[in-house]
């Protein structure tokens, strides 16, 4: 079974899914146990119709934010790989600082048995703030630097090796360890998320996929660039199947219905970052494209990454974004079945013909 990143003559697309940003109301009570069960249920029926729907993958993402019922993708995808049989599951992204990585190496494992082998692990810093809360003090960047380079190597570690010890600051494995749980995949795919060339770096050496949203075209171009070369100098051999680029998709038959459809996507996630900012203790993340509005899109609210239009435009948009950055997997999150269903029936198809190569 190929793995996300297998294939780099083929294009291939992932659908994110933020777990109550989906929501049909315009202003639920978000802390009502009802309501955020029939976000987690509609979640696993997403996770079988894009199957059905011939998507790639189905990433999860984590937030830790009334509105966003997803604080535990691992246990969302747990229920969405008992209803699936084909499609790729993952995370975009596990926030690693909040939990010991053996922990995570563990529940990674304990996915790809319970999916046989259809997991795919993407990691990353998590919103400012989070590994505060993980280590129950304040940590200077310095501290936080290493703590987040020693929780790499130990998920590595896990994932990998038996019997492994490592003597860090902030993590200490004494005793040789071996995960309870190993992967059924020989080699489980990891995609780190982040916008540094540092994180590049990080990932290209340890034979890891990278996954961005934030910065232009060229800049994740220069990051895909820099990431082969790295990459090569370790003895991986890495193209553009190794990217994901992120965007949201606003799509309509119509430019009124483009309109209406962009107008519930920028709804949802301006209350989003009204939860998220609330009581003034958690600012807007730097380096998280997710949260940042467009200063020359000329519309009050818009995403930085949407793509917006009728399936022509969406198409004209997002082959630019493969041109220009040399990705060949989109990361995308529609907001509604049906704009969903038009995705698929209109634009995919054109992608994926337009954008095969030769063996």
């Amino acid at each position: 079974m190929d793995v996300l990143s297998d294939s780099p003559q083929t294009l291939k697309f992932v659908h994110t899914y933020g777990v109550g940003l989906h929501a049909e109301e315009a202003d639920p009570d978000v802390h009502d146990p009802r309501w955020q069960k029939r976000q987690v249920d509609d979640f696993v029926e997403f996770a079988v119709e894009a199957e059905e729907q011939g998507f790639d993958g189905v990433t999860v993402t984590e937030h830790h934010v009334p509105m966003m019922t997803c604080p535990s993708p691992h246990l969302l995808l747990a229920a969405a790989a008992v209803r699936t049989s084909r499609i790729k599951l993952g995370t975009a992204v596990t926030a690693l600082p909040l939990y010991h990585p053996i922990r995570v190496a563990e529940e990674a494992g304990t996915l790809d048995l319970l999916s046989g082998g259809r997991f795919e692990l993407g990691i990353g810093r998590g919103v400012p703030g989070e590994a505060h809360i993980a280590v129950g003090r304040d940590l200077t960047p310095q501290e936080l630097s290493q703590g987040w380079l020693e929780s790499l190597d130990v998920l590595q570690l896990a994932l990998t090796q038996q019997d492994f010890t490592y003597d860090g600051t902030f993590h200490k494995v004494t005793e040789p360890t071996t995960i309870a749980t190993r992967p059924l995949q020989e080699s489980l795919p990891v995609w780190l998320g982040g916008a540094s060339q540092d994180t590049m770096s990080q990932a290209a050496s340890r034979g890891w996929n990278i996954m961005r949203n934030f910065g232009s075209n060229q800049e994740h171009r220069d990051a895909l660039d820099h990431y082969i070369k790295v990459a090569g100098e370790h003895g991986y051999d890495r193209s553009g199947a190794n990217l994901m680029v992120e965007r949201f998709v606003a799509i309509g038959e119509t430019e009124t219905e483009v309109e209406h459809n962009l107008g519930r996507m920028t709804h949802s996630l301006g209350r989003f970052i009204s939860f998220f900012t609330a009581g003034g203790k958690r600012a807007i993340p730097n380096a998280d494209a997710e949260f940042h509005v467009g200063a020359d899109s000329g519309k009050k609210n818009r995403p930085a990454i949407v793509v917006a239009g009728t399936p022509e435009q969406v198409i004209d948009s997002l082959q630019q974004t493969i041109d220009e950055t040399g990705a060949r997997r989109l990361i995308i999150e529609i907001f509604s079945t049906k704009e969903r269903q038009l995705f698929v029936d209109e634009v995919m198809p054109v992608l994926r013909e337009r954008n095969a190569t030769a063996i």
